[in-house]
This record gives C-alpha cells, sequence and structure tokens, in this order.
C-alpha cells in the first residue's frame, strides 16, 4: 500500500490573541490540523516543515504545543528561520538533542528532513548547511540505494520572488548538486516562500507548499519578502511510491462548493 504523509510548513504560531494580516495562525493551523483528520485519517506521518513559531518565543511554542495535543497523527517538528533553539528546547527538551534532521522510512522510501536554521546568518533569515550537517545528508545519500524524499524549510533554487530569493538556502546549488548526484531523491519539497512552486534541477523534481496561515502574493519580480496576502491556507499530501511519489495540495477553507456528476461530459 502507497504511504501517505501529511506535510505542513509555515505555521507562524503567536501568542493567543495576535495575528498575523488580520489572521490568527493558531485557529488557521487546527484548521489544516481538522481537515487532515477528516479527510486524510490514513496518513502515517505529519511533517511540520519549519517556522513552527512568528517570532521562536516559548510562549509560541506553548502555544504550538497546544495545538498538537489532540491530532492523531505521528509528527515530526522542523525548524526554519523565524525559529530559535534556545526556546524550542525549553518546551520540547526532548527533541533538543543536536540539529533537528533525521530519517524515516515508509515502506521502501526514506524521508530525510534537513535543518537549515541559521540564527548566526546577517539577514537574520536566509539558510545554510554547515560543514557537520552536510556531511550528515552526504552520509545518509550515501547509506541506501532506494528511493528517497528530502524535506527542507529553506528553498535551494531561484523561485521568481527576489525577496525571497535573497533568504534561500544560501549553499543550495551545492546541496542541490549533492542531492542529484546521489540518484537517489525523486523529490526535494520546501515551504519558506508560502506559495506553490516547482521547478526541476538535475533530474531532481523541487516543490514548494503553501502555508496553512499567510500566503506570498503572486507578484514576481522585485518585492520584500514579507510580503504577505490572506489566501486559503492549506497544506501537502504525499504519497509515496518506489517509481512516482504523487504531491497533492489541499486547501482549507474555501468558498462550499457541492460535487456534482455533469452528464454531458
Amino acid at each position: 500500500m502507497t504511504a501517505k504523509l501529511l506535510l505542513m510548513s509555515d505555521i507562524h504560531i503567536t501568542e493567543p490573541g495576535t495575528q498575523i494580516i488580520g489572521l490568527d495562525p493558531s485557529a488557521r493551523f487546527r484548521r489544516c490540523l481538522d481537515h487532515a483528520a477528516q479527510h486524510h485519517a490514513d496518513a502515517a506521518h505529519l511533517f511540520l516543515m519549519g517556522d513552527l513559531t512568528h517570532h521562536g518565543g516559548a510562549a509560541q511554542y506553548e502555544a504550538l504545543k497546544q495545538c498538537l495535543a489532540d491530532q492523531p497523527f505521528p509528527v515530526t517538528l522542523m525548524l526554519g528561520n523565524h525559529d530559535r533553539r534556545k526556546a524550542f528546547a525549553e518546551v520540547f527538551p526532548e527533541l533538543a538533542a543536536g540539529f533537528r534532521q533525521g530519517r524515516h522510512r515508509f515502506g521502501d522510501t526514506d524521508v530525510l528532513y534537513l535543518d537549515t536554521l541559521d540564527e548566526q546568518a546577517r539577514d537574520r533569515h536566509s539558510g545554510h548547511l554547515c560543514i557537520e550537517r552536510l556531511g550528515w545528508l552526504k552520509t545518509e545519500l550515501e547509506a541506501g540505494k532506494g528511493p528517497l524524499i528530502i524535506l527542507s524549510h529553506h528553498h535551494m533554487l531561484r523561485s521568481g520572488f527576489d525577496g525571497m530569493d535573497a533568504i534561500h538556502l544560501r549553499n543550495g546549488t551545492e546541496v542541490a548538486d549533492l542531492i542529484a548526484a546521489s540518484g537517489r531523491c525523486q523529490m526535494v519539497i520546501n515551504g519558506h516562500i508560502h506559495r506553490i512552486i516547482v521547478s526541476s534541477y538535475r533530474g531532481v523534481t523541487h516543490a514548494m507548499i503553501k502555508s496553512p496561515c499567510h500566503q506570498m502574493p503572486m507578484v514576481l519580480g522585485a518585492g520584500a519578502s514579507s510580503l504577505s496576502v490572506a489566501e486559503p491556507g492549506g497544506y501537502g499530501v504525499l504519497l509515496l511510491d518506489p517509481i512516482s511519489p504523487l504531491l497533492h495540495h489541499v486547501d482549507v477553507d474555501l468558498p462550499e462548493c457541492p460535487v456534482a456528476f455533469d452528464a454531458e461530459s
């Protein structure tokens, strides 16, 4: 049977009562969790792909912990540029040892998740894989021969949004080359941009998913990385397959539209 995974990125949890462009991140996140539990209860795992909080404060991680208390899926928490290791460790001490990177196996497929957070970045929001993390990734890529999926918070390749591309994974091309050279990776999936984007590099698909909260407006070229629009939130549904995995995206809180059968089609 094909394993189904849930992917949510850029949750941006704030303290209770604090909004982002008029939106309540916790409420939007809970609606995505409820939607997934209702429509994809057979999912094997939920990956939260970084930017768990908006400012990396302990109170925000506590709010995240409360959101996760009643949801039914095994969860992996990743870190993004809005996260802070110290506060994360205070609230999730059992997850605080070393970098937030690792591997899960689902059937024949390995899923590697990366820790791209660089708290020393001059611009505050770009990512980087240090020598230690690059070494770990290389070891994991060489550890098997089967198919794998790689999850990253930061994007490695050009997105077309200049402001976001200024805060991408700074050694993204090096990392993408390493991944492609392994011959194992079916797909790299990231968040960070709050937009659905698909590209390809050296035969590997690179896909980006939206946020459960706010989105990047569709304004290509020059523009700040902090531009936001209150489009519906959403999440990814990844169907693993040794030959051809599938990534779907679910928009939550769209206007109610009844499903109809068109007899003329």
